[in-house]
């Protein structure tokens, strides 16, 4: 017998909610209050796009078969944060390569050239709060926004900008496009990505403070933006991905090492059982999935049935005793 569609849905609202961090808002809810430090999981979308019951499934529907799809993940990542204001200094001088590349500030100003990039450097130093030369203080963080090899860098530059916009409003900050082509550096990369580089605090005074959730809600928020730009995309954290080896400890270390060795284990353990938990709930999904009333829900649980089952398989290979003993 079919599960009611609503019951269906409902369900997937629910855990939207758990699997990929999307919010059961209303939609009278801000995204995030400015006097509000970041540190806790907040919404995967803004400006209320998630708001309704069937945004948020549909969205979580759009997950599972990106997932499935074996969409590109995409690559946000947090660099070492700048302090002071020669710390900034250096890392606006390295994104942009000396004022060769443009900078894109967050009112889409674009700074190009020594000049205009050391009038940036100053109007980030004495204007909203000021930043001393030196500090101890992380007075900037630096994300580095990456696809893989080969996708559009003016759609990665767009989502980008998006991203920046719902993110970070009410900072200051400065992006920068690298691709292949356009950069200068002697060895650059081959994968088009977005250096962006925040001011800490904001024009209100609040800091920003990221912590691992915000990472990942950092990742999905990107996700978002270059596929509502025409770029498959999707994101998983580390929980997500099934490959048990991330789970082991395979060498123990000397006598010497017994207390890290010991603190690694708790790590594993409790890692092991959020891994779990997610897995239930995947399992919870699919069980619902393949007994819609729609054949697309129907497919959609085959092939994450398929999808766990390869995935167990790689695990199995990568855990087996001939590998154990040849590594």
């Amino acid at each position: 017998m079919s599960a009611p569609r609503v019951s269906l849905d409902a369900r997937l609202d629910e855990w939207g909610s758990r699997l990929f961090n999307v919010p059961q808002d209303t939609p009278s809810r801000p995204r995030r209050s400015k006097r509000t430090p970041l540190g806790s999981p907040k919404p995967v979308s803004s400006g209320g796009r998630l708001s309704t019951p069937h945004a948020r499934t549909s969205y979580v529907r759009q997950t599972l078969q990106a997932m499935v799809r074996r969409s590109p993940q995409v690559m946000v990542k947090l660099v070492r944060a700048p302090k002071g204001m020669k710390g900034i200094s250096n890392n606006l001088t390295y994104i942009s390569r000396d004022g060769l590349l443009e900078i894109e500030d967050q009112d889409g100003q674009v700074i190009k050239g020594k000049e205009a990039v050391a009038d940036l450097k100053a109007e980030w130093r004495d204007g909203g709060m000021p930043i001393a030369a030196d500090s101890t203080m992380r007075d900037a963080f630096h994300l580095v926004l990456s696809m893989p090899q080969r996708t559009d860098p003016l759609s990665v530059q767009r989502a980008a900008r998006d991203f920046a916009t719902r993110e970070f409003s009410g900072f200051q900050y400065a992006m920068v496009l690298h691709t292949y082509e356009t950069d200068p550096d002697p060895h650059p990369s081959l994968h088009p990505h977005v250096h962006l580089t925040v001011k800490a605090a904001g024009l209100d005074g609040i800091r920003l403070n990221p912590r691992k959730a915000d990472l990942q809600h950092w990742r999905e928020g990107f996700a978002e933006a270059l596929r509502e730009h025409g770029i498959e995309a999707t994101t998983t954290s580390r929980l997500h991905r099934t490959n048990q080896e991330r789970w082991t400890v395979r060498h123990l270390p000397g006598p010497s090492k017994e207390g890290e060795t010991l603190e690694r284990l708790k790590r594993t353990s409790r890692r092991h059982g959020r891994v779990q938990d997610v897995m239930r709930n995947y399992e919870q999904v699919m069980r619902m999935l393949a007994r819609s009333d729609r054949g697309e829900d129907r497919q959609l649980a085959a092939d994450l049935v398929r999808y766990f089952s390869e995935r167990s398989r790689d695990a199995s290979k990568t855990r087996s005793p001939e590998r154990d003993r040849s590594s």
